[in-house]
């Protein structure tokens, strides 16, 4: 990068990576781990699109950078010579990208490359931004996991591990699982549409161990099952009376159409209108944060949850959290904002309606 070049030739995160001499691959870490397109890419690059995947009114991205002159024909070698970037940005009102708030965030990192030098500045750059995040364990294990298959690397020697206890004959009895590593399972989850890998799952889910099987479907999440998968998974969530591993088996879900099949378990999971213990909270929560889709589609779902959160006697505390989490998505906005003025709803969740507004007014637009 020549010292001499222009800030005003910078009008985009792509304009930056070019100027690094940098190619990029997008991944959004919101709610689901994603792959971005080049197409999806240039347009909220350039506010020509909204964000295609808004999780709490921003973009969380992980940009796979690697730098153009690093050629190599050996994947597991251009993945070490690869930096990740992991980036918050804001969006605004209709979910574009905040261009003040990028353009700052181009500048520091240019700043800082200027400083230090493109290759240890690229390594750097994210050193006390306010624009860095750092993923969680299980959501890292997922994303090295997708990068990997994606990249056509081997997988590591956690997954063998993972691949051997799986093969047990007697599952319900091995012990061996707590030597398990997350990056094993999360790789067994990529694999998902592998006819012998899925049928490993399946065995999974029916018999390993509670934390296997909940680290599983949290890695699951992000895949698009094969229905065998969530039949067995649908199964599992009619039966299942432990509330965090129901919370488990609707995000390993998340990804499936709502349909009859899913739809009547799911009002048999949430069951009365009129109580909310704290163990429900788990499958509402998990409902909210990965399916908002399905609330969008089916109203009903989503009174029957904000009835119950409304009839909670916790001072409305989590009735507020999720409704402020629904109105900042765009499938579920309109919906919410659908229910909470309709004069269909009982008298408990129009107090809660009232106190939502006259506490928090900015909640729900």
């Amino acid at each position: 990068m020549s010292p001499n070049f222009s800030m005003n030739k910078i009008e985009s995160l792509a304009d930056l990576f070019n100027m690094v001499g940098c190619d990029v691959n997008y991944y959004d870490l919101g709610r689901h781990i994603t792959k971005i397109t080049p197409q999806q890419a240039i347009q909220f690059d350039r506010k020509q699109q909204a964000y295609p995947f808004p999780f709490r009114q921003h973009a969380w991205l992980a940009c796979l950078l690697k730098m153009k002159n690093a050629q190599t024909q050996n994947s597991d070698k251009a993945a070490e010579q690869s930096v990740i970037w992991f980036i918050k940005m804001p969006l605004d009102e209709a979910g574009c990208l905040n261009l003040g708030t990028r353009d700052h965030f181009i500048k520091s990192i240019v700043d800082k490359i200027l400083h230090k030098g493109e290759e240890a500045g690229l390594s750097e750059a994210l050193e006390d931004s306010p624009y860095a995040f750092k993923p969680d364990q299980e959501r890292m294990a997922s994303l090295h996991a997708i990068l990997g298959k994606d990249l056509r690397q081997t997988p590591s020697h956690y997954f063998d591990a993972v691949v051997k206890y799986l093969s047990s004959n007697d599952l319900e009895q091995d012990e061996s699982w707590q030597t398990l590593g997350l990056q094993g399972i999360a790789e067994l989850a990529t694999q998902a549409h592998d006819s012998h890998y899925s049928a490993l799952i399946n065995n999974a889910i029916r018999h390993a161990a509670n934390p296997v099987v909940s680290a599983l479907c949290h890695a699951l999440e992000h895949e698009n099952l094969p229905e065998a998968l969530q039949d067995t998974l649908i199964e599992k969530l009619q039966t299942e009376q432990e509330p965090l591993l129901q919370a488990s088996y609707l995000r390993a879900l998340s990804r499936a159409d709502l349909d009859d099949r899913l739809l009547l378990p799911l009002f048999g999971l949430l069951g009365s209108l009129t109580e909310c213990k704290d163990d429900d909270l788990h499958a509402i929560a998990a409902l909210a944060a990965k399916c908002p889709h399905w609330l969008a589609q089916n109203p009903q779902l989503l009174r029957i949850i904000m009835e119950k959160l409304a009839h909670r006697e916790d001072g409305y505390i989590a009735f507020k959290q999720i409704a402020a989490e629904l109105s900042q998505h765009p499938e579920t906005k309109q919906p919410l904002w659908t229910l909470l003025r309709s004069g269909h709803a009982s008298p408990t969740l129009a107090q809660a309606v009232s106190h939502l507004f006259t506490q928090t007014p900015r909640s729900v637009q």
